[in-house]
C-alpha cells in the first residue's frame, strides 16, 4: 500500500506538471528578448544599449540613496491602439479597461493574492507607486477615450519587423487622430492579433534608440488582455509582465527567453531580492535548482497562474526607469504631459456614442447595444424606433425589432450635469423572416449598390456597364485600387428555402491578377439565421481564380473571361426561410474582380425534366468509370465537386454515348452538367 501510495503522489505530481506547463506554455512566448536579440544584431544598436544599461545602473544606486525615492506616485498616460481586422480581435472597451484596472492592481500591490504570497518573500512585495492613467487627449488637444482603433490585415502579423508595419497602419489609419502618438508622450499599448511569431507580447527596455516614435511601446496578443472576453485571469498578469520589461526589468533569470535553462543559474537579473532561478513555467514553490528557493510567483517569472508580485528592489529598478531621460520616460510624468494628454484630473465628458453587435437582423431578432460614451457618463436616455421597448435608461439595452425596415436609434448621456446626443439615422436594418421565394436570379440591371436585396461591406463595390456576362450590368469590385488588403463583402437580402430540401447556387466571375505575386481569394459562405452566423459553402484560391491572364491596369474582362460556379453544398439544414449568402473577396494585391448573373433554385430541378433530353448515367455510385447514354448529342461535360470547384471536364465530345473515368476524384458526391447545343442537364453521381 505504501508503495502504491508513493506510485500515485508520483503520478499526480507528474500530472501537475504537465497540466501546469501546458496551462502557461502560453506566457512562455513572451518576446522580449527576442526582440532585443534581433535589434542587437546592429553594432551600433549593441553599444548604445550596453551604454544606457550602465548609466541607468548608475543612476539607480543614487536614486536608492536618495530620500526622495519614495512616496512620490508617477502617473502615466496610456493609449491603447487596438489593430483588428473585423475579428475577435477587435476587443471590447470593457476588456481593456479590465486590463488597465488589473495592471493599476498589480503595480500598487492592490492585488488580494499578496496575502497568500510565500512567507519567503512576504516581506518585500512591492508598491511601485507607478499608476497607468487612460489618456484623454489626442496629440492634436482632441477629447477621446483613451482607445484609438485602426482596420487592417496588419493585426496578424509573422515577425517583429513588421513591428513598424503595425504602428504606420495606425498613424495611418486609426479612429482618432493620424499622425505620431510619441512615447515621449503616452506609453502606447498595440493590441493585434498576432504581435509576432505567436508570441503573447513584447516590448522593450528604456532606449534613446526609438526618439520620439511609438515604437518603443508595449505590443499585446488581444486574448492576453484583462480577464473577461477573449482573455481569462490565468492570462491577465501578462500586461504587468511586459510592463515590467517597459521599465527595464529583465525576467527573473537574467536576459534570456528560455526559461529552465541550466545556464540561467550563473546569469541574473540585475535585483538584488530575487534569487537566482532556472526559471519555471509551472507554480514550482520548492525550485531549488540554483540554491536558493526561486520566487515563482514573481510577475517577471513564467509561471502565470501563480504570479502576483514585485519585489522591493524590482520597483526601485523601474522606478529609476521611469525617472531616467533614457528612454524619454521622465516626461512621461510631468504636470505638462499630464496636462497634454489629459490625465492632470478627472476625465472630461465629451461624447456621447454607441455601436451595436448587429445592425442588419430579421423580423423578431434582438439587438446588443452598448454604450461607449466617454468619461464618467451615470445615465443614459435611448429612443429605439420600430424597437421593443421604444425607450431605455438602461447602459446596455437589448433590443428587439419586429417589422421588417430602417431605423433610427439615438442615446442622450449625461454626467450628471450636462447631457450630449448621439442619433445615428437609418442606423439598424430589419430584413423580413420569409424572404424572397425561389427561383431566384440576380443580373444588376439597371441598379445601384447597395440596394434593398444587397448590402456592402466595402464602398469599392459598385454595379458597372463596362463588363457583363449577360444583360449589361454586372457587379464590380474596384480591386486594383485596394492597397491595404481586407474583406470585401457583397452581402444578400433573406430568401425563401423553407420548402427546399437542399439548393444550388450560381454565379459567374470573372478576374486577373496583376501578378504572379498576387494572392486574393473568393470565400462564398451562407447563413441559416438571418446573418448571425456564416457558415463557408465554397473558397476559390488564386490558384484557381483567375479567369483571365496577369494585367498591370485595370482588369476589364471581356465576353470570353467569364467562369461559371456551382455551389451544392446548401444542404438542408440551410433550407430556412431567412436564408442568407454573401460573397468575401480577400484582397491580396490583385486586380479587379466581377460577379454577375447568380441563381439559386431547388436542388430538385437538377433532375430530369419533361423538356430534357433522355440521359441514362451508370453506374451509380461509380468506382472508377461513369457511362453516359443520351437522346441527344452531348457537346460537352463539366464536373464540380461539393464546393463548386471544377475538377474534370470533357470537350467537343458530340456523342450519344460515351465514358468518363473517375479515377482521379475523391471519394464523395460531384455535380455533372451535360451541355447539347439546345439544353443544359445536372445529375449527381456518388465516387466510392
Amino acid at each position: 500500500p505504501i508503495k502504491m501510495i508513493r506510485f500515485l503522489l508520483l503520478i499526480t505530481t507528474m500530472l501537475t506538471y504537465i497540466f501546469c506547463s501546458a496551462q502557461n506554455h502560453e506566457i512562455k512566448d513572451c518576446g522580449q528578448h527576442l526582440y532585443l536579440k534581433r535589434l542587437l544584431k546592429n553594432p551600433t544598436r549593441q553599444k548604445l544599449h550596453e551604454k544606457e544599461q550602465k548609466q541607468l545602473k548608475i543612476q539607480e544606486e543614487l536614486f536608492s540613496s536618495s530620500k526622495n525615492n519614495k512616496g512620490i506616485v508617477y502617473k502615466i498616460p496610456i493609449v491603447f491602439h487596438v489593430i483588428h481586422n473585423g475579428g475577435i480581435e477587435n476587443i471590447s472597451t470593457a476588456q481593456i479597461l479590465d486590463a488597465l484596472e488589473i495592471l493599476n492592481r498589480d503595480f500598487r500591490k492592490l492585488n488580494p493574492d499578496t496575502a497568500t504570497v510565500d512567507p519567503l518573500f512576504q516581506g518585500i512585495v512591492a508598491d511601485v507607486e507607478i499608476e497607468f492613467v487612460l489618456a484623454t487627449k489626442a496629440p492634436d488637444g482632441s477629447c477621446f477615450s483613451g482607445i484609438t482603433r485602426t482596420q487592417s490585415p496588419l493585426s496578424y502579423v509573422s515577425d517583429f519587423n513588421q513591428g513598424a508595419d503595425q504602428i504606420n497602419t495606425i498613424i495611418s489609419s486609426n479612429d482618432v487622430y493620424q499622425g505620431n502618438w510619441s512615447g515621449h508622450n503616452y506609453l502606447n499599448v498595440i493590441v493585434c492579433g498576432n504581435p509576432s511569431d505567436g508570441v503573447a507580447g513584447y516590448t522593450n527596455y528604456p532606449s534613446n534608440f526609438f526618439g520620439t516614435s511609438m515604437g518603443n511601446g508595449i505590443w499585446m496578443k488581444y486574448n492576453y488582455m484583462g480577464s473577461i472576453g477573449t482573455s481569462n485571469p490565468t492570462r491577465s498578469r501578462v500586461l504587468a509582465h511586459e510592463a515590467g520589461h517597459w521599465l527595464n526589468l529583465p525576467h527573473t533569470w537574467g536576459s534570456t527567453n528560455e526559461p529552465g535553462l541550466p545556464s540561467n543559474c550563473n546569469s541574473d537579473d540585475g535585483v538584488a531580492d530575487t534569487p537566482n532561478t532556472i526559471g519555471s513555467v509551472w507554480c514550482n514553490y520548492h525550485d531549488t535548482a540554483c540554491g536558493p528557493v526561486s520566487n515563482v510567483e514573481n510577475y517577471m517569472n513564467y509561471a502565470s497562474s501563480c504570479r502576483k508580485m514585485f519585489t522591493a528592489g524590482q520597483a526601485m529598478r523601474m522606478r529609476t526607469a521611469i525617472t531616467s531621460s533614457i528612454g524619454g520616460r521622465n516626461n512621461l510624468w510631468q504636470s505638462s504631459n499630464l496636462i497634454q494628454t489629459g490625465t492632470d484630473g478627472p476625465a472630461p465628458f465629451c461624447e456621447a456614442n454607441f455601436t451595436a453587435n448587429r445592425i442588419t437582423i430579421c423580423e423578431g431578432d434582438s439587438i446588443d447595444f452598448t454604450d461607449n460614451s466617454f468619461h464618467n457618463v451615470i445615465s443614459w436616455d435611448w429612443t429605439f424606433s420600430g424597437g421593443m421597448p421604444l425607450n431605455s435608461n438602461a447602459q446596455n439595452p437589448v433590443i428587439t425589432y419586429n417589422n421588417a425596415g430602417t431605423y433610427e436609434v439615438s442615446l442622450t448621456a449625461s454626467n450628471g450635469t450636462s447631457s450630449l446626443t448621439e442619433s445615428k439615422v437609418d442606423y439598424i436594418t430589419v430584413l423580413s423572416s420569409s424572404g424572397l421565394p425561389l427561383p431566384y436570379n440576380e443580373g444588376f440591371e439597371n441598379s445601384i449598390l447597395p440596394n434593398n436585396d444587397w448590402t456592402i461591406g466595402d464602398e469599392n463595390w459598385e454595379v458597372t456597364t463596362s463588363a457583363y456576362s449577360n444583360g449589361s450590368y454586372s457587379a464590380q469590385l474596384n480591386n486594383h485600387q485596394i492597397t491595404n488588403g481586407g474583406v470585401q463583402e457583397l452581402i444578400s437580402n433573406t430568401i425563401d428555402l423553407s420548402n427546399e430540401t437542399e439548393a444550388v447556387i450560381t454565379f459567374k466571375y470573372a478576374y486577373a491578377n496583376k501578378n504572379n505575386s498576387n494572392n486574393d481569394h473568393l470565400h462564398v459562405l451562407a447563413s441559416k439565421d438571418c446573418g448571425q452566423t456564416w457558415s463557408i459553402r465554397k473558397i476559390i484560391t488564386n490558384q484557381y481564380l483567375p479567369t483571365a491572364p496577369n494585367q498591370s491596369n485595370g482588369f476589364v474582362p471581356n465576353s470570353n473571361q467569364w467562369e461559371e460556379v456551382y455551389i451544392t453544398s446548401i444542404v438542408s439544414s440551410y433550407c430556412v426561410s431567412d436564408f442568407r449568402f454573401k460573397f468575401a473577396f480577400h484582397s491580396g494585391g490583385g486586380n479587379n474582380f466581377y460577379i454577375d448573373d447568380i441563381n439559386i433554385f431547388p436542388a430538385s430541378v437538377l433532375g430530369v425534366n419533361t423538356s430534357d433530353p433522355v440521359i441514362n448515367l451508370y453506374p451509380n455510385p461509380a468506382k472508377s468509370l461513369v457511362n453516359i447514354e443520351s437522346t441527344t448529342l452531348i457537346e460537352s461535360l463539366l464536373v464540380y465537386d461539393v464546393f463548386g470547384r471544377m475538377v474534370d471536364s470533357l470537350k467537343n465530345i458530340n456523342k450519344l454515348n460515351f465514358s468518363i473515368t473517375t479515377e482521379s476524384w475523391a471519394k464523395g458526391t460531384y455535380l455533372i452538367k451535360l451541355q447539347s447545343s439546345s439544353h443544359n442537364s445536372f445529375l449527381k453521381v456518388q465516387k466510392l
